[in-house]
């Protein structure tokens, strides 16, 4: 996959089939859009194009209602070009991008510098200066220019609406099997593994610490993960939280690795969240706290153990 990060490519694409949005997640119903935009492309012997804009536009235009990413740069351009997306664009949102009135973004510049042969967009989406541009708009240049044009409806699941926000509140709220449902993947984050203060080795379950930019951690809690390196993933536990048993001030990633003793400190690792084991909480002693994390411990095991087993593989084998 191609990517720019201005409007104008350099050069021309056969039958330019673009999308346009956040796809912040890239989640389900964004690739429902993203598919019509593959096959289209296919069935005109065209070019499926996507473009995108960063920082996220709310971040500018509504500053005091932050927006943390559910993907960033990097991971949406990675699961972008697994849809078959073969030239994305990655515009900087800044003032001048902001202040295109909707009429000169589609003769300018989807017309002008890319040449589209096709749009096709999500109901709620809005363009240039103000937010003035939408589908009927875009449908109103169609008829005019002679280009392809279609609108995807709102895609639901369980009678409500798949979004990029619904699915920030869930990861936020610690909801991430019901966010992985709406995102069609694990909610993931990567980091680094940094020294701790060894308590956990101490109490017979050794953890790795963990330090990530990603801005969109689950809420505190414990969580059945997978921590992925070297090509391979292994099944963990996962605390996120203040350490309140200890009167703990910092917010720390901490996660245990199943049947794992290596070292892995300064690795780069990626986290994905499957489920929420339970809430975060102070214990009376240490002894108290051993007992629950054995419990959770045991909680993944039997997680991962039914996972196996619902794929048809030996639940006994070590290798997960």
């Amino acid at each position: 996959m191609k990517i720019f990060q201005t409007f104008d490519a350099g050069t021309r694409f056969p039958n330019p089939v673009l999308t346009i949005g956040n796809y912040d997640g890239v989640h389900i119903g964004h690739r429902r859009i993203i598919k019509k935009v593959v096959d289209k492309a296919r069935e005109i012997k065209g070019t499926p194009m996507l473009m995108s804009f960063y920082p996220h536009p709310h971040a500018v235009l509504k500053p005091d209602s932050y927006i943390r990413l559910i993907t960033p740069p990097h991971i949406k351009e990675r699961l972008v070009a697994e849809t078959g997306i073969e030239v994305m664009f990655e515009i900087p949102f800044d003032e001048d991008v902001r202040s295109i009135p909707p009429e000169s973004f589609v003769e300018d510049i989807l017309l002008g510098k890319i040449g589209v042969a096709g749009v096709i967009v999500g109901y709620d989406f809005r363009f240039g200066k103000g937010g003035a541009g939408d589908d009927k708009l875009l449908m109103e240049y169609a008829h005019k220019k002679g280009f392809y044009f279609d609108v995807v409806g709102a895609i639901t699941l369980d009678d409500e609406k798949i979004g990029s926000n619904r699915i920030r509140k869930l990861i936020m709220d610690g909801e991430v099997k019901k966010a992985n449902e709406l995102l069609g993947r694990p909610h993931m984050i990567e980091g680094t593994v940094i020294h701790g203060v060894n308590r956990g080795k101490s109490m017979g379950f050794p953890t790795i610490n963990f330090e990530t930019v990603f801005e969109l951690i689950p809420g505190n809690g414990v969580y059945i993960t997978e921590v992925e390196f070297d090509g391979r993933k292994w099944p963990s536990v996962t605390n996120i939280g203040y350490n309140p048993t200890f009167d703990g001030k910092k917010l720390m990633v901490e996660t245990h690795i199943l049947d794992f003793d290596r070292d892995l400190y300064d690795r780069e690792i990626v986290i994905s969240f499957h489920e929420r084991v339970r809430a975060e909480q102070k214990f009376k002693d240490m002894s108290e706290l051993m007992a629950q994390i054995a419990r959770d411990v045991e909680t993944a095991r039997t997680y991962f153990k039914g996972r196996l087993t619902a794929n048809g593989k030996d639940p006994s084998a070590k290798t997960f």
